[in-house]
């Protein structure tokens, strides 16, 4: 079982992914209503969902891979989500267990600390299947400022061959701690905080963001 945690977190944190999101509908002649968190696992208290989603695409092994993304937004400081995240990590809510740790993590943590987030990895069981869950807590304008050598790249990326997808990586990599690719996957950590960000963009709020995430 903890191969299976420590493989599932992984996919969730290190593979780089293509996804595509389901769209929604929407009319003009009433309101949408409000958003609510159709995961089980809980926001950060006065947290106002934004939106929530279903997305699917598939790691870089080929496998097909789907979940649920829910971007909130907060007006608590990052430093007080970043300690309701350490406090839901030591007591995760019933069901739920840290999936991911080691010298690994933490490195994956400094360096989330430093584009202006934070996150944990927890998995969880649904019937017969081990699903992920990645939680994000970000200031999206220290976010943007530090990512912004990696976003300007982003809309072109998915249009190169791979050959030219390689060396904008590890460019990317180099400058940022991480890849164009990671920035596309909702279910990594960074590629969660752009979603986050786009959805926060002048709200002067901070975020809080949960991806659920299974192979199929």
């Amino acid at each position: 079982m903890k191969r299976a945690f420590g493989a599932l977190a992984l996919l969730l944190c290190i593979a780089a992914c293509s996804q595509s999101a389901q769209s929604t509908s929407s009319s003009s002649a009433a309101p949408s209503p409000q958003a609510t968190n159709p995961i089980d696992f809980p926001l950060y208290s006065g947290s106002t969902v934004l939106t929530a989603r279903d997305w699917h695409g598939s790691s870089g092994s080929g496998a097909s891979v789907s979940g649920r993304e829910v971007i909130a937004e907060s007006s608590a400081t990052l430093d007080t989500l970043e300690g309701w995240l350490h406090d839901v990590s030591v007591n995760p809510p019933a069901g739920f267990t840290v999936a991911a740790s080691g010298s690994a993590t933490d490195a994956a943590h400094r360096r989330a600390q430093a584009m202006g987030l934070q996150f944990q990895v927890f998995s969880h069981q649904v019937g017969t299947k081990t699903r992920g869950l990645v939680v994000v807590v970000l200031d999206p304008v220290t976010f943007e400022a530090k990512a912004g050598p990696v976003l300007s790249l982003i809309d072109k990326y998915s249009m190169l061959p791979q050959s030219f997808r390689d060396p904008i990586d590890q460019q990317a990599k180099a400058r940022t701690g991480f890849t164009v690719s990671q920035a596309l996957d909702p279910s990594q950590p960074i590629g969660a905080a752009l979603a986050a960000a786009r959805a926060l963009r002048d709200s002067g709020q901070r975020g809080v963001v949960l991806v659920d995430a299974a192979k199929n």
